[in-house]
């Protein structure tokens, strides 16, 4: 991971002449400009989004003003903020987003350098050759469906952000289910899913939220596999993180599938007043 992150910032950076270095790779008479890469712990953020790991990337210049230290943060920023990276040699990718800085600026008067901590988040995402035995959801699948046909210029996932996911991108996943009877025979299945929005433009990702939460609350019901799916309870909030968390939430409600009885003929039982 720190390989391939290293290796992108030097091939979109070219001020700092391949200068990306480990904490102790760097020191006083290291030439400037040049980064320096600090790696975290993973932990598993969630079954769609794979496991996370935080790493910190510090760009040193000359002790000279602050201002070329906001110049070269706002390229590490625009290299790695919300990319798709991929390390060939390991065969895995990885999604950052940049969560702000480390702290305050920092002077090093032994070194002669002054320099500003960016964080980022480092998501490893599910390999796509994974084979999943589980079998599709029908309502995802209908919902999936929909979506692409109504937007065919954007990608659509379901369950999880796979390994080379392409932007613009929507993912679906069920969070909740229930059911309700509605009669001796049948019963309403309650599905609630959450909508993932992610494009590399900012403003075409706000706009495609509202536009897909407009356009799901006028369909009222959508039908595919899952059978004839009425939408409710549409709602969107640009304030949560679209690859993480999902900005929109909607409940689908359709017939649940009969479930086929067998029923068990006792022919015989024979007991001893002991049952094990």
């Amino acid at each position: 991971m720190r390989a391939a992150i290293r290796q992108k910032l030097i091939s979109d950076i070219p001020d700092i002449q391949g200068r990306c270095y480990e904490p102790q790779a760097a020191g006083a008479d290291t030439q400037k400009p040049y980064l320096i890469i600090r790696q975290g712990v993973d932990s598993e953020d969630s079954l769609w989004t794979g496991f996370r790991r935080i790493i910190e990337v510090w760009p040193y210049v000359a002790r000279t003003t602050f201002q070329k230290v906001d110049d070269l943060a706002d390229k590490v920023v625009e290299s790695l903020d919300k990319q798709l990276i991929t390390d060939t040699q390991a065969g895995e990718a990885f999604s950052c987003q940049y969560l702000g800085t480390v702290g305050q600026d920092y002077v090093d008067e032994d070194w002669d350098v002054i320099t500003r901590g960016l964080r980022f988040a480092v998501l490893a995402l599910q390999p796509v050759d994974i084979v999943d035995s589980t079998p599709p959801d029908p309502y995802i699948e209908t919902l999936a469906a929909w979506t692409g046909s109504q937007y065919p210029d954007w990608h659509v996932y379901r369950q999880l952000w796979p390994l080379g996911y392409e932007k613009p991108a929507v993912m679906w996943r069920i969070s909740n289910e229930r059911y309700e009877a509605v009669n001796a025979h049948n019963s309403w299945r309650y599905a609630d899913i959450v909508g993932h929005v992610v494009s590399a433009a900012h403003g075409e990702q706000n706009a495609m939220v509202f536009e897909l939460a407009k356009a799901l609350q006028l369909a009222v019901k959508i039908s595919g596999d899952g059978g004839h799916l009425t939408v409710l309870d549409v709602r969107s909030d640009l304030r949560v993180d679209g690859f993480r968390q999902g900005q929109i939430r909607l409940t689908l409600r359709g017939i649940a599938k009969p479930v086929e009885e067998a029923g068990v003929l006792m022919q015989e039982v024979q007991t001893n007043g002991q049952w094990r």
